[in-house]
């Protein structure tokens, strides 16, 4: 994907710059996760280690949590951050050719979501037969949103924090955030668990700036049960 033509009209005078915190922190998570269901789908159907029933179900619950988390992060970035950087472009025309790009990649990787949602069901009735099929989905779909993230973090990043004003940036973070929330929740998760997974992949500095900020949705002395909480399920699905 090539992105180069997203340009911006000059800055007038000194600003804020955004801090884009919550963003990269959602996509940290959104590819780490990535990375750890195709790795764990891929040994499961390598036959390295067995599966019980139970287990594979919490896998496909955990599984549609997160597709709804980032289906969600998807549509929070279409509906309020991309129109924030085709307002700022010195070029209209070109900038809205390169976010058809972005939108082609939300496309094919809700189609690779879609499958893999089915393929989770089939995964949780019978994982033995279930999961190769599941493992090639999601393996396509780590690939994918790599290439995806990258292009967005190196194209679009730097456009917002050179262009759009603080304040507009942060409500525009905070927005996201509440709609990533709510698509968990749509999901089969809830609040405390997208905030868990979030907070999870966090750096100690970035907690304080997002508590700080109000983007995490969460005081500071709630952070830590929510990260607990939110382990303890996950290790019952990548350790077993």
């Amino acid at each position: 994907m090539n992105s180069d033509r997203v340009t911006t009209a000059t800055p007038r005078g000194l600003r804020a710059v955004p801090d884009l915190t919550g963003l990269r922190l959602a996509h940290r998570a959104i590819l780490a996760d990535a990375d750890r269901l195709a790795g764990l789908l891929a040994d499961l159907a390598a036959g390295a280690r067995p599966v019980s029933p139970e287990r594979a179900a919490a896998i496909a619950a955990y599984l549609r949590r997160y597709h709804g988390a980032v289906r969600a992060h998807h549509r929070g970035e279409a509906e309020i951050l991309w129109p924030l950087v085709l307002d700022a472009a010195a070029d209209p025309a070109g900038a809205i050719a390169d976010i058809v790009r972005f939108v082609d990649d939300h496309r094919a990787l809700e189609a690779l979501q879609t499958a893999a949602d089915a393929a989770a069901d089939g995964f949780a009735a019978d994982p033995a037969h279930g999961a190769p099929e599941l493992a090639a989905l999601l393996a396509r779909r780590r690939d994918l949103l790599a290439d995806h993230i990258r292009a967005g973090e190196e194209h679009l990043l730097p456009v917002i924090t050179a262009r759009i004003p603080a304040a507009a940036c942060a409500a525009a973070e905070a927005a996201i955030g509440r709609a990533v929330t709510a698509g968990a929740g749509a999901a089969g998760g809830d609040a405390d668990w997208v905030r868990g997974w979030l907070l999870s992949h966090a750096t100690a500095e970035e907690v304080r700036r997002l508590v700080r900020g109000g983007a995490g949705a969460a005081a500071g002395s709630a952070v830590e049960p929510l990260v607990q909480g939110y382990r303890a399920e996950a290790e019952r699905v990548f350790a077993g």
